[in-house]
């Protein structure tokens, strides 16, 4: 039987209605890789949570707004965007029980810094101001679809195991980013200038995070695809 991946959306406001949902690149992504995704609608109760958990294989963290920097401690500066402050009580919550029982999951984007944050670590809140000699990350032009700059994959770490290369070019679409990494997880990509672009638990058997989209990439550069397989093949195993 396929393993059943639970999914967080995002929420959009639009003629007056509230909306949760997500591109449905990443979707197909997960369905290429053999799994069955499942949406989780968004909510605060921890018993739905429970039953969620009991529902799913694994995880998948998708990409979304910027996280509320009170989560690690800090007051906003002027560069912070959106912020839902549901969404993210929802999957702080979310990757704490799900850490605690095993559970494979996989973080893009937002998604790594959900797990990041969760696990007691901090974030850059907008890497432009907060970090001397950044590099283009966030282009205004559209490039989701094509890789954008390099990232450097360590070797001795999950990435490193799905992708086998040690270095490859990704998209890039954020400006917040992992800065104090959380106890318990290693850095397994970096950028050329020094930002987190890849981040693992060394004390679970797969939560992996990507800063990267790779949801996006995989019709052009099919290698994006093992990303997703890889969090299947864990979940089928669970």
């Amino acid at each position: 039987m396929k393993p059943i991946i639970g999914v967080t959306v995002d929420k959009t406001i639009s003629d007056g209605y509230d909306y949760e949902r997500i591109n449905e690149c990443n979707l197909k992504a997960l369905k290429l890789s053999g799994a069955i995704p499942l949406m989780l609608p968004i909510t605060g109760e921890d018993e739905l949570i429970d039953e969620y958990l009991k529902i799913v294989d694994g995880l998948y963290f998708s990409g979304g707004n910027d996280i509320s920097p009170l989560l690690f401690g800090e007051d906003p500066i002027k560069e912070v965007r959106d912020i839902d402050y549901c969404r993210d009580e929802f999957e702080t919550k979310l990757f704490k029980k799900a850490a605690a029982k095993n559970m494979p999951i996989l973080g893009i984007c937002r998604g790594a810094q959900v797990m990041n944050v969760s696990a007691g670590g901090s974030l850059y809140q907008d890497i432009y101001v907060q970090k001397d000699g950044t590099s283009g990350h966030m282009p205004k032009f559209e490039s989701a679809r094509y890789a954008h700059h390099s990232v450097k994959i360590m070797k001795d770490t999950i990435l490193y195991d799905i992708l086998q290369t040690e270095e490859i070019n990704v998209n890039s679409y954020h400006h917040q980013a992992v800065r104090d990494l959380a106890e318990g997880f290693k850095v397994s990509a970096l950028s050329k200038d020094g930002i987190i672009e890849a981040i693992e638990s060394a004390n679970h058997s797969f939560i992996v995070g990507v800063q990267w989209h790779p949801e996006i990439l995989v019709e052009k550069y099919p290698v994006f695809l093992k990303i997703f397989e890889a969090l299947v093949n864990a979940a089928s195993k669970k």
